[in-house]
């Protein structure tokens, strides 16, 4: 029995970590490559290829250490199926059935057209929740984790705190559970996408277009046209830029209409050397505080609960003597500002 249950983990871990819903898949890890090699071709590097793609300089940094170590924490919590919502999807689809009704008379909507829906509703909330991390001195120490990479590889997607992911996968699973439920009040059918190995169409065609490199040294642009529908591997590496002009911009994760449609887009005209890591709002590198999995998971909470302390002492001065400042007139914590919220 023991034994059973060490195989179904051990296989659960191999499917999140290199299945089909992983951006480490073999099948996007080679069109990663392939693309590499045009890339490589294009700038006439007089290095290797493989020296190139994999220097010592960034493969063996103690940014990427700790990624590692937080990549095996964090997949081995979705191999065991913590922080796990996908019921929560169901009930809220559930809840609209029940409040709008289900007298629906309208044919089924084609397949293709669901993923879309799927993927631009998921999209949009990836946005906001990225955006409100940045903008929310309580929440941000929790996304600064992600920020303080100082070198970036494949991994570094999964350089999140738990919390974060809690905090995304809530809000994701509200709003397709919202969609969920007006498809089965108007069209009596649950979105089953258009999948390719069990994943939306569109993910999979977005993960093929170079997702691996939004955090790696590779610079890959899309161009201006498309830069403004899609973001590009340059677009993302830009919103971990240190430089001021680059922050708070391009939240988007797939899409890059929502950052075009509120007006935090910034798409390059041409190959832009960037730094990575906390700055603070002069560009100036800060001081590596998530430098160890103990740190990366204890610093964002004890930075939060201090930001919370913070906003509660002036809420009691103001309350009490009418004399405290009220604070939302103040830039909030940025990438570009130190994790720990300091003014």
């Amino acid at each position: 029995m023991f034994m059973d249950q060490i195989w179904s983990f051990l296989s659960d871990f191999r499917s999140v970590v290199a299945g089909p819903t992983s951006r480490l898949w073999p099948v996007y890890l080679l069109v990663t490559l392939a693309i590499c090699m045009i890339v490589y071709r294009q700038q006439a590097e007089q290095k290797s290829f493989m020296r190139w793609l994999f220097p010592k300089s960034i493969y063996l940094h103690p940014s990427h250490i700790v990624d590692l170590k937080i990549f095996i924490l964090n997949r081995s919590f979705a191999a065991f199926g913590i922080f796990n919502l996908v019921f929560f999807s169901p009930v809220v689809a559930l809840a609209i059935v029940h409040l709008v009704g289900s007298g629906h008379t309208s044919p089924p909507l084609p397949s293709v057209v669901i993923a879309l829906l799927l993927l631009v509703v998921s999209d949009f909330s990836t946005y906001w929740v990225h955006r409100i991390h940045h903008e929310s001195r309580i929440i941000w120490p929790f996304h600064a984790l992600h920020h303080s990479a100082e070198i970036m590889t494949p991994i570094t997607v999964y350089r999140k705190h738990p919390v974060y992911d809690l905090i995304s996968s809530l809000v994701r699973g509200v709003l397709i559970g919202v969609l969920q439920g007006i498809m089965l009040s108007a069209f009596g059918q649950a979105p089953a996408a258009t999948t390719i190995a069990g994943v939306n169409a569109f993910y999979v065609l977005f993960n093929i277009a170079g997702a691996n490199l939004r955090h790696s040294h590779v610079w890959l642009s899309f161009g201006p046209v498309i830069e403004h529908i899609v973001i590009s591997p340059a677009q993302h590496q830009i919103h971990h830029s240190l430089d001021p002009r680059h922050h708070n911009k391009n939240y988007g994760e797939v899409l890059a209409i929502w950052d075009w449609m509120f007006g935090t887009l910034y798409v390059p005209r041409s190959r832009e050397t960037v730094a990575f890591g906390l700055g603070d709002r002069n560009g100036n590198p800060l001081a590596q505080r998530h430098d160890s999995l103990r740190a990366a998971m204890v610093v964002p909470v004890r930075d939060s609960l201090r930001q919370v302390g913070k906003l509660l002492g002036r809420r009691s001065r103001a309350g009490g003597n009418g004399t405290g400042t009220d604070d939302a007139s103040r830039s909030f914590v940025t990438p570009g500002t130190p994790s720990t919220g300091t003014e």
